[in-house]
Formats: structure tokens, sequence, C-alpha cells
């Protein structure tokens, strides 16, 4: 009966990691409140196993990713054409059973809508299970432009394989994290999603690859948002800023509630069998 104990304590040990909440906050960081800076979609984020891959630069983008970059489509409210977050999973082959997405319908305290310079906002997450969904992924359309967007060209590692959260605990966009879809070309007098008077579908369409879209963003400066205000040159853009001296936003990550991991409800009785078998038994060998 000794190697019993060991035996149920391994099957314990070796049961899936228990659901874990993850509280994320992201942080608008392309001018101060309220100082005309650049906007963000609604952030579309998926927890997977590897095996999403939403986009690659030098590629054309996928349909969602298109959808995504050009008039942010995931966040119904905003184009009134419906949500389609599911085919951005499905269409790289995400397998199903091993990701868990979403649209975070809000950064902001008045629902979903996009997020404005200097605007913060926090959301809780449950990864219903870590070791499965280790990696994180996110996409976000940069707005008013044509088809620029952030997003993760390759997946950020959140948990091990044990499920354990390994961070990091923050991550911070520049410029060089803007890309371009390659799917319309940049023009603010033309097809511009959430310009003021513009109709975001009438761009012109590019039919190229996915590249890096910081050289892209000035040009959009001075422009008149549907929301009421101009884009200002927050961070010195036409005067040369690079792009790894641009901040578009931070999203950091702090783990709320790891779920403890529950003993089976057999194991529960076969230890508390054992116990009283062992108390049964010294109780004997007293006696005798």
């Amino acid at each position: 009966m000794k190697f019993a104990i060991p035996v149920i304590l391994a099957s314990v040990l070796a049961m899936p990691a228990a659901a874990t909440t993850l509280r994320i906050t992201v942080t608008n960081d392309t001018g101060a409140l309220d100082s005309g800076g650049f906007a963000l979609t609604p952030v579309y984020a998926a927890f997977h196993d590897g095996a999403f891959d939403a986009f690659d630069v030098g590629s054309a983008a996928s349909g969602g990713v298109e959808r995504l970059a050009e008039v942010g489509q995931f966040a119904p409210g905003l184009d009134g054409n419906g949500d389609p977050l599911p085919s951005l999973v499905d269409e790289r082959n995400a397998a199903t059973s091993s990701s868990q997405a979403q649209v975070f319908s809000s950064f902001t305290p008045t629902g979903r809508r996009p997020l404005f310079a200097g605007e913060s906002d926090t959301v809780e997450v449950t990864i219903d299970d870590p070791t499965d969904r280790r990696f994180f992924t996110f996409l976000s359309m940069v707005i008013p432009t044509n088809d620029l967007f952030i997003g993760t060209d390759d997946a950020l590692e959140l948990f091990d394989t044990g499920g354990n959260f390994i961070g990091p605990n923050s991550i911070s966009i520049t410029g060089a994290g803007i890309y371009d879809a390659g799917t319309e070309v940049n023009d603010p007098t033309t097809g511009v999603a959430f310009a003021a008077g513009q109709n975001g579908g009438a761009g012109t369409d590019e039919g190229g690859v996915i590249t890096a879209g910081f050289d892209q963003l000035a040009q959009f400066i001075g422009l008149g948002t549907a929301a009421g205000f101009t884009i200002a040159d927050t961070q010195g853009l036409l005067g040369g800023t690079s792009a790894s001296a641009f901040s578009v936003a931070t999203i950091s990550f702090e783990v709320v509630q790891p779920a403890p991991i529950p003993l089976p409800a057999g194991g529960l009785l076969m230890l508390s069998a054992l116990g009283l078998g062992g108390v049964a038994a010294r109780r004997r060998k007293q006696r005798s």
C-alpha cells in the first residue's frame, strides 16, 4: 500500500492546468488624452497553441486581416457589416479546439468604439487551459488610415508548457510595429476609414503584400476625423521621428487568479481510505 499515495499524487500533478485569469490593459500612447493623436480600433485577440499565424510580412494579407486593416470590420457597430472574427482565426488553419479568440469589446468607458490617444482601459479574460493556449496574438487598425494596422507577426508566448505565466508583464508597440496591409493605397484624400466626410470602402486597391507601414503614417497628420478631432503631430512625425521612437501602444498583463488545481473526487476518497486504513493498522499493532 505504500506505493499508492505517490501514485495518486503523481496523477494529481499530471492533471491539466487550471484556468488562469489575466488582467490585460491597453493604452494608446500616440498622444496625451484629447491631444488629437491617432486612434486604435478595439483590439482583436487570440490565445492559442501557436498554430495561428495571423500574417507574415512579405506575404499577401488574408481576407480577415484586410477587413481589419481597412475598416476595422471585426468590431460590430463600427461599420455595420457584422463580425468576421471567426473567419480570421479559421482561415489561417488554427485548430478550433486549441484557440480561444475574442474581440475585447471595449478599452473605453463608453463601449465598443476606437481607443483614442491617451485612453487606457482594462479587461479581464480567463484562459480556460493555459497549457493549450500558451500564445497571444493581437491585431488593431490604426485610424484614420487606409490600411495600416498593428499586430503580432510572431505570436507572443505567455505561458510555459506547464501553464505557468512567464510574461512579459508588458509590451510596448512602436512605429516599427505598424504594418501596411498592402491591400489599399494609402491616400489621405480618398477612402480613408473614419475620416470626416469619406467613405472608408472607396479607396484604391493596391494588390500588394504586407510591409512595414510607419513611413505611411505622417501623411495623415492634419486629417479631420469623423469623431470631430484633427490628427495632430504629437510626436514629431513631420520632423523625422524614427519608427522605434514613435510610441503607439502599451499592453500589460497581470495574473489575477490562477485557480487552484482541484483534487479529483476519486483521489480524495482514496486518500481518505488510505488514511483511515493506516490509522486502523496502527491501532491493531498497538493492541497486539
